[in-house]
């Protein structure tokens, strides 16, 4: 990877930017956009867009989402703990005993999520998950009033999980999930820029993905694209315990994959089959997704429907603090969406002929 694209990646993974409070991730995507672009620009929720070649057609927009799942303090107790609740698919049962910052007002407090010490639980009991109200954070204050000084309802919080390289090729963080996307869809904007499209390239990090898809639902009405494409992660089924019978195959390290069905215009992604095939670039295929939705279900049936797909990177344990990918899938991905615009005719348009 380009050592200042590789540079990007990292300083945007650790930024903290959970839903609701992405500014610090948009602010270093915008500056780094802005180096690429014909224009950048941000509307009044936070949402950023780039663009190249503003003039052309068709309007191409590329969308990942720039937030993280993460906390949101909800309660001080008497006793100085702190209670939350979740931003995002935030699982129980994998933030005990993890570190943690608190975004306030006067910048980070530190705590950690206790965890009972397993000589003090009931061993003839099964043990069971707590629900998330149930979970506390301690940030080592002497009683509720010292702890309002520090804290307020309402702060955001994120896990102090940073990006960290395993070996060559394979690396973890914390939010992959979906900073791999917003950063692939700017690295397309900057590759396809030497080849000069023919079509517009509107390359989107949108806010909000993790709590509803918010941000694509605005960016959609705010560009009135021609064809979308959204790039997020997906389930890397190639660990122990998962069926892929039931989740499909799809490896890390094999290439980003395509969806097929729903959301999925069979077009567009005919289109991409086949220019991925002509490049020999390597691309999974997967089925659309029966337990959640990315930025593409948002899209799709907006303004009497936009011919969308989804691409994805392979992401080993999502919703996680440790979730990992082969870097080369989403250098891979950043080049077949390059590839993609290029590929563009002036004027195309993706209509399915009955």
């Amino acid at each position: 990877m380009r050592k200042e694209s590789f540079e990007f990646l990292q300083e945007l993974l650790d930024t903290p930017s959970p839903s609701g409070y992405e500014a610090a991730g948009q602010r270093l995507w915008c500056e780094y956009a802005r180096k690429y672009a014909d224009e950048v620009s941000t509307d009044s929720y936070g949402n950023a867009v780039a663009v190249l070649n503003p003039s052309g057609s068709p309007k191409l927009m590329l969308d990942g989402h720039v937030d993280e799942i993460g906390l949101m303090v909800k309660h001080i107790d008497d006793k100085g703990f702190v209670f939350f609740q979740r931003v995002g698919g935030v699982d129980p049962a994998l933030i005990r005993d993890k570190r943690v910052n608190i975004h306030t007002a006067k910048g980070i407090v530190r705590g950690v999520i206790g965890a009972t010490a397993i000589h003090l639980q009931e061993r003839d009991k099964e043990p069971k998950t707590p629900k998330m109200h149930q979970i506390h954070i301690d940030i080592g204050a002497a009683d509720g009033k010292a702890a309002a000084r520090r804290v307020a309802v309402g702060d955001p919080i994120t896990f102090d999980d940073k990006f960290e390289m395993l070996d060559k090729h394979v690396a973890v963080a914390r939010c992959f999930d979906n900073r791999a996307g917003t950063w692939a869809v700017i690295e397309a904007l900057r590759i396809a820029k030497a080849a000069k499209p023919k079509c517009a390239i509107y390359a989107c990090s949108s806010i909000q993905e993790e709590t509803g898809l918010n941000g694509a639902l605005m960016q959609v009405a705010n560009i009135k694209p021609d064809v979308a494409i959204a790039v997020d992660v997906t389930h890397a089924t190639d660990t122990p315990g998962i069926d892929i019978k039931q989740h499909g195959d799809v490896k890390m390290g094999k290439g980003p994959t395509v969806s097929i069905g729903r959301e999925n215009h069979p077009l567009v992604v005919d289109r991409l089959r086949k220019v991925a095939q002509r490049k020999k670039m390597a691309l999974q295929i997967e089925t659309f997704s029966l337990t959640g939705g990315t930025d593409a279900y948002a899209i799709w049936n907006k303004n009497g429907g936009v011919p969308s797909a989804i691409l994805s990177v392979p992401n080993r344990y999502m919703h996680s603090t440790v979730e990992m990918l082969d870097l080369r899938d989403v250098e891979h991905l950043a080049e077949l969406l390059a590839a993609f615009a290029t590929d563009l005719k002036k004027g195309e348009r993706f209509q399915v002929k009955l």
